[in-house]
């Protein structure tokens, strides 16, 4: 189950606001006091995970009587859920899901009265739900209610047609009650009406009027309650880490994990500990009672009214736990950086150590650029984008960064903005050049920025120049400090349509593979038409990974490239996955290749390959745009 959108009504700053997320990573930018960190927090109330607790401040000033959080979810389709005592049923053939085929549930908190209280707040599942229900729908009925709905032959004929359909046949694969073994076909010939799922199945089969209508169906009162306790186990884990908290092993805040850290320890062997504690009570009880019997011979009376007493403390008092290097300078003296990364992967660490359920984990990250060197940065967003695409992870997070925001794809980037007056999602086609303009990108960039398709392109590209010195001789991009961004997918068209950095007197150098197809090829026909000397150029082979040399590929991965084909063209990435035992992952052959391979090769290598003279002609003409 993932987050698909957040709508916020009456919430702090946002009269009415819809968010859509992504999947795996998403990135939230805006200016200060614009309300990033109010939908990390909204989320952390509708999770309730109590680090966050809602009062009557948080509703918007200007609008209603009400606040509500509506939460949106990607369901499995097949997933069935005990919304009974009784029988698992799917939540799409129980008309509980939105118009848009998500499960949405609404939390609305009644702000009418001077404080929020456990009784301001009123559940509700949003469902597209058939119009002739829709004041009492099914789910919510009582099985006795449910019987009268099949009985009673003055309720919109639904009896009459449901017996009709039964008598007739016409029922057949419905599923409910008995079937005859002698037939091939399944025709159900009773409904067990002992089970409310049976009988809300055979309803909505003969019901006429299927027009279906937007309802709020109450989960947290009778037997809705039952509903909201079987989704309520499946939804995702929520877990929020704010760039504020304090970072002192002394403060409460950084003490707590710590402690956590040392309790759970001693959790794992507790059992041994209560052994030795069984031991040493023993052994001073015995020791005590000697003691007394000695007692005895010289003050009886005395020795009549004592008795052994052996208390203890909890264990997780007799140890502490922090960290500490190989210099054995602790935490605390540490440079706040590095405390604050030790404790966003204590954070981490922690997340999925209590999912023991292997449900999604939703990492809700506030400014985790906070602190850290713009080196350090792009490692982060690196690592946080390896963890979105993880299997049941999902990420989201806030930044100031144009570090960050640069190394994430366009579809990960959420920019919150003013809109005569109202806070907005912008999500038209000038969203990367307003990013631009929020975070002070262009500033950022420098003189000149190369564009590749991704990051395995960027390693590459900065690889070969550190490695091979005839091209770090020619230009230095570490020492120039020159900007790479991967500009793959949309984010990449719609940087040479739109020209985002157009007045701003910085030079765009696009590097794109040529492919099979040279599908980016006006692309950079457009590039180089512009009149700012900007230049772009398509590779001429296939792809980066067809500028490593063959050696380097059989060595690594254990196989025989010799028989390859036309290697300026073939699709190498695909061609040695097939033929390693090791990995059956190109985006892992592909991360190899660039990251590791490029390291090793040399001048003799390209020049082999006829590669030698075209690359050089890359930092040449970086060189030169550099400095004019």
């Amino acid at each position: 189950m993932y987050l698909k959108k957040l709508k916020l009504l009456n919430f702090r700053s946002y009269e009415s606001i819809e968010i859509e997320f992504d999947q795996n990573l998403n990135v939230i930018i805006g200016k200060n006091d614009i309300g990033k960190s109010t939908i990390l927090e909204a989320l952390d109330i509708f999770f309730g995970q109590e680090r966050i607790k809602i009062d009557i401040t948080d509703k918007n000033v200007f609008q209603g009587s009400e606040m509500a959080i509506s939460c949106s979810f990607i369901i499995e389709p097949e997933k069935e859920y005990l919304i009974d005592t009784d029988v698992k049923t799917n939540l799409k053939d129980e008309f509980l899901l939105n118009k848009d085929g998500l499960l949405e549930i609404k939390k609305v908190w009644d702000c009418s009265k001077e404080k929020i209280t456990a009784t301001s707040l009123k559940t509700y599942i949003i469902s597209e739900y058939p119009k002739e229900f829709h004041k009492s729908p099914l789910p919510t009925l009582k099985i006795d209610d449910l019987k009268k709905i099949l009985e009673n032959v003055d309720n919109s004929d639904i009896a009459f047609a449901l017996h009709d359909k039964l008598n007739n046949n016409e029922l057949e694969g419905l599923e409910i009650g008995t079937y005859s073994a002698d037939v091939d076909i399944k025709i159900p010939i009773k409904i067990d009406k002992r089970k409310r799922a049976d009988i809300r199945k055979a309803i909505y089969q003969v019901i006429n009027d299927k027009e279906l209508i937007t309802v709020e169906l109450p989960i947290d009162k009778e037997d809705g309650k039952n509903i909201w306790n079987s989704i309520s186990n499946d939804l995702p884990l929520f877990f929020l880490f704010q760039s504020d908290r304090a970072n002192k092993d002394t403060d409460k805040e950084v003490q707590d994990p710590l402690k956590v850290i040392t309790k759970t320890a001693i959790g794992n062997v507790l059992e041994k500990l209560e052994e030795v504690k069984e031991l040493i009570k023993q052994s001073a009880e015995l020791i005590g009672n000697e003691t007394i019997k000695k007692l005895e011979e010289m003050n009886p009376e005395l020795a009549k009214v004592l008795k052994p007493d052996v208390s203890n403390k909890a264990w997780d008092t007799l140890f502490s736990f922090s960290f500490i290097g190989d210099d054995n300078i602790p935490m605390n003296k540490r440079g706040s950086g590095v405390r604050r990364l030790i404790l966003l992967n204590y954070f981490r660490a922690e997340a999925e150590r209590k999912n023991s359920s292997n449900k999604t984990v939703i990492y809700a990250i506030e400014e985790p650029e906070t602190s850290q060197h713009p080196n350090h940065q792009v490692l982060l967003i690196d690592a946080l984008n390896e963890i979105a695409q993880k299997e049941n992870h999902q990420v989201i997070i806030t930044t100031h960064s144009p570090e960050i925001a640069k190394q994430s794809k366009s579809e990960h980037l959420i920019l919150i903005d003013k809109v005569d007056g109202v806070n907005r999602i912008i999500q038209d086609d000038n969203k990367l050049k307003a990013i631009a303009e929020t975070l002070g990108i262009t500033a950022y960039l420098g003189k000149l920025v190369i564009c590749v398709e991704g990051e395995n392109d960027i390693n590459f590209l900065l690889n070969l120049n550190q490695t091979i010195t005839d091209f770090k001789d020619i230009i230095d991009l570490k020492k120039e400090n020159i900007k790479i961004i991967p500009m793959g997918g949309s984010s990449l068209k719609n940087w040479v349509e739109r020209h985002y950095l157009e007045g701003s007197n910085v030079v765009e150098y696009h590097l794109y593979d040529k492919d099979s197809n040279e599908q980016y090829k006006s692309t950079v026909e457009k590039v180089n038409s512009r009149s700012d000397n900007s230049k772009g150029v398509l590779t001429k082979k296939r792809e980066m990974e067809n500028y490593i040399h063959s050696s380097l590929y059989d060595k690594e991965f254990e196989i025989d490239c010799s028989t390859i084909e036309d290697w300026d063209n073939a699709d190498i990435a695909r061609i040695v996955t097939d033929k390693t035992s090791k990995f059956n992952d190109e985006k892992i052959i592909k991360q190899i290749t660039n990251g590791k391979l490029t390291k090793e090769l040399k001048k003799e290598h390209l020049e082999e390959m006829n590669a030698f003279v075209e690359i050089k002609s890359w930092f040449e003409d970086i060189k030169y745009l550099n400095e004019n």
